[in-house]
């Protein structure tokens, strides 16, 4: 007989599940007339949802061998599909449904969507006519003619993974679905292992993306640099008045150093940094100790007139000193006194000896002089006494409780002065006319020089060393000569802010000289050196070289140290001292050359008589300056 006509076996569940490969069903010709299906009813507010197509169609399974058992009545199944074209119309599509038991119970299997609308495929479906199954041909008792149209949509035809995971998956009692049979979709948490990473991974392209917003770290603030060292001056009034820039220097100061009277004077500002005692001669050691950046240094005055600040600038450098300058001891001197500062010379006894006040003594000048010792005024007004200035008047300024007062003295009444005086007092000097004790224009007398007047230099190659060596103040100078110091004598005392190095003489015999001669602090005495110890001293802007033994060695060695534009003037007494100064101006060319001969009249028998002496040659060089 023919497929057709005979019905499909009901299959026993369990072997339908059994069933391994299931076998292709035969394609009926194109033409072929339309096999009766069961009707089912059919609902018309349904959509039809065409089934994703598949990528490949695969066999079917083998169908199990046929039993001879009772047919099943038509199961009425409900169709609904997604309309994932508008542009097609709806169609009723007429399936087959196998028996799934032996009773005669009717069952109603639900149809849901089978594929939602973000996983439909893009592209559109074929259109063909769809074959039969022998199965629905077999077991179908009432054939259905579907409504004439185009051509009917080709169901997809499930893989073979598809088949056989629901046919293993499938439920006890239960078939899986025939070709073609719109089927229960599982939902996601449903889905084969296969299934679940690929709908995952289609969410995640599907799904929207956020904009990336790249965040960058930005770096930590650095902290604010230190300031400078900053000296603030305090004045002498109390409490101290102070500018808002000093204020805010004390508020953020890392530490504030100063003296037990400067720290007192700020207790009413009730600031809240460390505060550091530091005696008032070692403040810049205490500086250095503690460090620079950050500190704050107060003084009583005027913080460079009274304090450190000039110290501080030359060893630390303007860049790392801020001095906030204020009212010191000289200027309220001066002010009360009706003085300008221009016309006052400041010699501070703080940080000099009482010799640099002896090096500053000229007729008619006003001096300034600090003082640190409760007894040093007595000392200034007996060394005006000795250096003939006799009549020479002092005012002592004091700052008793921060109130300044003026007392006028006389030199000759002050040094007898018994009643204690403020030791931060200021003495303003006026020396009047002058005995002729000290020269105020270079020419040392034979007197002032004592001994050693004989073996000196002649005051007249002296005079023309100076005018040729053009010193000027705060150079520094060497005197090379052996055994007497007469030009550097005149050089001292003729400029007192020079610092001359006298080589070849003792210093206790110096010391002698200097005392009589009224030179102050700025000579120092080297006993003995040869050129190679030069190396050690300061570079010097000036030399002088008395011709002896030795000389080229001396000459080569003061111009290799002389500074760019410093002056070099050697003389020569023997033949030999003239050869070593022409040997030498062969290999640097002098700038001038002057011989002098002297003759020096004496007194003989009540007649006047003129000795020569020996003449002296004198060469001058000068190095080139920079340019």
């Amino acid at each position: 007989m023919s497929e057709e006509l005979n019905p499909a076996p009901v299959l026993d569940p369990v072997e339908a599940a059994e069933s391994a490969r299931p076998r292709a069903a035969a394609r009926t010709p194109r033409k072929k007339a339309p096999a009766k299906v069961a009707a089912l009813p059919v609902d018309a507010t349904a959509e039809v949802i065409p089934v994703e197509p598949a990528a490949a169609p695969k066999a079917k399974a083998k169908r199990a061998p046929r039993k001879p058992k009772k047919a099943a009545e038509a199961v009425v199944m409900d169709e609904q599909t997604a309309d994932l074209f508008a542009a097609l119309q709806p169609e009723i599509v007429s399936v087959a449904q196998p028996e799934a038991r032996v009773e005669p119970v009717a069952i109603e299997a639900p149809v849901t969507a089978a594929v939602s609308a973000e996983a439909a495929p893009a592209v559109t479906p074929e259109t063909s006519d769809e074959p039969a199954t022998e199965e629905a041909a077999a077991s179908s008792d009432t054939l259905v003619t579907p409504p004439a149209s185009p051509r009917r949509k080709r169901k997809r035809r499930r893989g073979k993974s598809e088949r056989s995971a629901q046919g293993d998956n499938a439920p006890e009692g239960e078939l899986p679905a025939a070709q073609g049979e719109l089927t229960e979709q599982p939902s996601t948490a449903e889905l084969t292992p296969l299934e679940a990473p690929l709908r995952a991974l289609l969410e995640a392209f599907e799904a929207p993306v956020e904009p990336l917003v790249l965040t960058v770290a930005l770096p930590e603030p650095e902290p604010a640099p230190l300031q400078p060292l900053t000296v603030v001056s305090l004045g002498l009034t109390q409490p101290p008045v102070l500018s808002a820039e000093a204020l805010a220097a004390l508020r953020g100061a890392r530490v504030v150093l100063g003296t037990a009277d400067a720290l007192d004077r700020l207790a009413g500002l009730h600031l809240n940094v460390p505060q550091q005692l530091c005696a008032a001669d070692s403040a810049h050691v205490d500086v250095r100790t503690v460090g620079h950046a950050g500190s704050v240094l107060v003084v009583v005055g005027d913080g460079a007139g009274d304090g450190p600040a000039a110290e501080l600038l030359a060893e630390l450098g303007p860049a790392h000193v801020r001095v906030l300058p204020g009212v010191g001891r000289v200027q309220a001197a001066c002010a009360a006194l009706g003085l300008s500062a221009e016309i006052v010379s400041v010699v501070d006894l703080r940080r000099a000896p009482l010799a640099a006040l002896r090096g500053q003594l000229r007729a008619h000048r006003l001096l300034a002089v600090p003082v640190a010792d409760a007894a040093a005024p007595v000392a200034v007004a007996r060394l005006l006494l000795d250096s003939g200035f006799s009549g020479a008047r002092v005012w002592v300024c004091e700052y008793p409780g921060g109130v300044l007062k003026t007392t006028a003295w006389l030199a000759s009444e002050l040094v007898e002065l018994r009643e204690p005086v403020d030791a931060h007092a200021v003495l303003i000097l006026a020396t009047g006319p002058s005995a002729g004790v000290f020269t105020e224009l270079p020419g040392l007398s034979e007197a002032a020089l004592g001994d050693d007047a004989a073996s000196a230099l002649p005051l007249a190659v002296r005079t023309l060393a100076l005018a040729w060596l053009q010193p000027a103040a705060w150079e520094n100078g060497w005197a090379i000569a052996d055994g007497e110091a007469s030009l550097a004598l005149e050089w001292a005392r003729a400029v007192p802010t020079a610092r001359v190095r006298a080589v070849g003489v003792e210093p206790s015999l110096l010391g002698v000289s200097m005392a009589r001669v009224g030179v102050g602090e700025n000579l120092s005495a080297v006993a003995s050196a040869t050129p190679q110890r030069s190396r050690e001293w300061p570079a010097p802007e000036a030399v002088f070289v008395r011709g002896g033994i030795g000389l080229s060695d001396w000459l080569a060695a003061a111009w290799e140290r002389l500074t760019p534009g410093g002056r070099l003037v050697a003389t020569a007494e023997d033949d030999e001292a003239r050869a070593d100064l022409l040997a030498f101006s062969g290999q640097v060319p002098a700038e001038a050359w002057q011989e002098l001969s002297l003759s020096r009249g004496e007194t003989v028998a009540g007649r006047l008589r003129f000795a020569p002496s020996a003449p002296v040659r004198l060469a001058l060089w000068r190095k080139p300056g920079l340019s």
